[in-house]
């Protein structure tokens, strides 16, 4: 049976929801894809090798993002706003992108997740400057605030954002399984 990328990323998505990033196993997604551990063990040598294929969706689809913000050529200040409501809707839609990226093993993950966070880091850094800066520009942002303080804290305050809504989502999984468990 020829398994689809597609396919192992939503049931690992699955897993990550339904058991925590934890269980992402080579093992259990073999079981979720109902298919033979050795089919997978082709394609994945270890654990991170999966968490890396869904780091590589996740970047491929935040780059989309921001192109795709990009070409409406809309107001700075309208811009601004669209990326941050449309980001936080992309992790309500796909709430496993916080556990992976709030994963506490992470510093030490493979470096090539690593990487991957540093060039999604570093995509967030150049969009928000340039938006700014054009918002500066225009005076639609009136600010003496250097451009690199903002984007530094604007990215801080999302992210604790995005933590608390992980947070939730971590008691709502533990509030399942004690239910789970009682019947």
């Amino acid at each position: 049976m020829k398994l689809k990328m597609t396919e192992i990323s939503e049931k690992a998505a699955q897993i990550i929801m339904n058991n925590g990033l934890e269980n992402l196993t080579i093992k259990n997604l073999a079981s979720q894809l109902k298919t033979d551990i050795n089919e997978l063990h082709k394609m994945f040598s270890k654990e991170d090798d999966i968490l890396l294929m869904m780091f590589n969706n996740f970047e491929k689809d935040f780059i989309e993002f921001i192109n795709e913000l990009r070409n409406h050529n809309e107001a700075p200040e309208k811009e601004f706003r669209t990326f941050f409501k449309s980001l936080y809707n992309v992790f309500l839609q796909k709430p496993y992108y916080l556990s992976i990226i709030f994963d506490k093993r992470l510093k030490k993950r493979d470096d090539k997740i690593k990487m991957s966070i540093l060039r999604m880091r570093d995509i967030v850094d150049r969009y928000l400057t340039r938006l700014i800066d054009a918002g500066k520009k225009n005076n639609a942002f009136k600010t003496n605030a250097s451009t690199k303080l903002l984007v530094d804290k604007m990215l801080v305050e999302f992210r604790l954002l995005m933590r608390d809504e992980q947070y939730i989502n971590e008691m709502i999984l533990e509030l399942e399984s004690l239910r789970k468990s009682k019947d």
